[in-house]
């Protein structure tokens, strides 16, 4: 019997695991969790703000919850309210709104209460409304902790140009925080503060004259108090002199400059204070350039005239007609609109008279200069003149002042709002001018150069431009 062979070994194929490398979207779960979290916190990082604290003296009614504000635009909001180790009031404020312009060096914070005093009337606002924070930023480097103000400043912002001085006087007098600083009757500053010299010898003021004034403090320019009540006792009675309840009340200082004015002066300089002026120095004229703080230093807003023209028409059936606008004295003669300054063609010539600023005028010669429906005829009625030397034609629109009454606000005349045409500059209808401001005066802002004249046609307003043969 044969023996079988043993058998062979029967080989079986090895199964090979490969992981499923399939991406499941269970992950994504926890990716957009911790993505969402990432993004929350971000956001309340945002929210958080710049943080700054403010120590006060005084608390002043001020909580968390009130508002930070700048010119009246909220910027931030106070997060607590407490007291240090010196019994300071520390306030910690968030600022979200421009942040890097307010948290300054030089920054100056107040708390906005119901004030009544001899200073004035403030904060009217929160008599029924919450206090809040306001701010005054300053010009250096980021600061993130303040000494606030007990009181509101007098100036909130200075700008370039500002002149601050020292008035000095024996006694208080009209010297008090607030006043105000009058030129023939107007106010062109105030007093910023109030003390003692160094040497106890003399009382002294600092005070801050506004930019578009500056040029009237000259080297023998003269200052005294109006602060006081003057009786005069007779036998026909008593007469009272006091220049307003408010300068009664709050003080104030008067100034005049003479004709020999001499140098302007610079920050700092000091003045003395007389307790009454003599009569001459109501009557001084000086012969200085009023400047505007709408316009470089030293620059001048021209002074239209009112204008009216008047005549009749119809050979039949006359008709009394008239036309009313501005017109501008210049060293060459009176500078306006053509339909101010020049009869028409169905006009009597006898009947027409042209009135500026209560001098009648007879328009009989042609006009000196003609040109693009401005005209100039030969006469002097203003011993204030405006010199051709400063006329010039600018080549594009720039942003301007439209003046027209030379004691009201000039009207601003954004480049954006003009489109050049032929000769004019077209004033965007949204801009609001009624025929009032007909033949205004416009200055460019950047050298506070004459550049053209504003006419109102109907509903159509423009800028006509002064050609240069105006010069010629």
């Amino acid at each position: 019997m044969t023996k079988s062979s043993p058998a062979k070994e029967t080989a079986f194929p090895k199964a090979v695991l490969i992981p499923n490398r399939r991406f499941s979207v269970v992950w994504l779960i926890p990716i957009a969790a911790a993505v969402f979290a990432v993004w929350l916190g971000y956001q309340a990082w945002l929210s958080r703000g710049l943080i700054i604290t403010v120590q006060l003296s005084q608390g002043y009614g001020i909580k968390a919850g009130d508002e930070v504000r700048y010119r009246g635009i909220t910027v931030g909001e106070v997060r607590n309210v407490e007291l240090d180790d010196s019994d300071s009031v520390i306030v910690t404020a968030s600022l979200q709104a421009q942040a890097d312009r307010i948290a300054k060096s030089g920054s100056r914070f107040w708390v906005v209460r119901p004030q009544l005093g001899l200073e004035g009337i403030a904060g009217l606002e929160t008599i029924l409304g919450p206090r809040y924070l306001a701010v005054s930023p300053g010009q250096g480097g980021l600061q993130r902790h303040f000494v606030g103000l007990s009181k509101p400043p007098v100036i909130e912002s200075s700008q370039v140009g500002d002149l601050e001085i020292i008035l000095q006087a024996s006694e208080r007098g009209g010297l008090k925080r607030g006043a105000a600083i009058k030129y023939r009757g107007l106010q062109i500053g105030n007093v910023l503060s109030v003390g003692l010299a160094s040497d106890g010898g003399a009382v002294e003021a600092r005070v801050h004259i506004e930019k578009a004034y500056a040029q009237l403090v000259r080297k023998r320019t003269q200052f005294w108090s109006i602060g006081s009540l003057k009786a005069d006792i007779k036998l026909t009675g008593v007469s009272l002199e006091v220049d307003s309840l408010a300068t009664l009340l709050s003080g104030g200082i008067a100034m005049a400059t003479p004709p020999d004015a001499g140098d302007v002066v610079s920050t700092g300089y000091r003045f003395p204070i007389a307790n009454e002026p003599p009569e001459d120095w109501i009557t001084w004229q000086p012969l200085v350039v009023i400047g505007s703080s709408l316009l470089p230093p030293g620059a001048a807003l021209p002074t239209p005239m009112r204008a009216r023209l008047g005549w009749q028409q119809g050979r039949w059936i006359t008709r009394t007609k008239s036309r009313q606008g501005w017109v501008l004295q210049t060293t060459i003669g009176l500078l306006g609109p053509e339909d101010l300054l020049k009869a028409g063609e169905d006009a009597d010539e006898q009947s027409v008279v042209l009135e500026v600023a209560g001098t009648n005028i007879t328009l009989k010669a042609q006009p000196k200069w003609s040109k693009n429906n401005l005209v100039i005829i030969d006469s002097i009625v203003s011993s204030t003149s405006w010199p051709v030397n400063q006329i010039r034609k600018p080549l594009s629109p720039e942003d301007c002042l439209a003046v027209g009454d030379p004691t009201a606000t000039p009207l601003p005349l954004a480049a954006s709002r003009l489109t050049p045409q032929k000769e004019t500059w077209r004033v965007d209808p949204a801009v609001s001018v009624d025929k009032s401001w007909h033949g205004a005066a416009v200055v460019a802002r950047k050298d506070g150069f004459l550049v053209g004249l504003l006419i109102v046609d109907d509903d159509v307003v423009s800028v006509v431009l002064i050609d240069e043969s105006i010069n010629k």
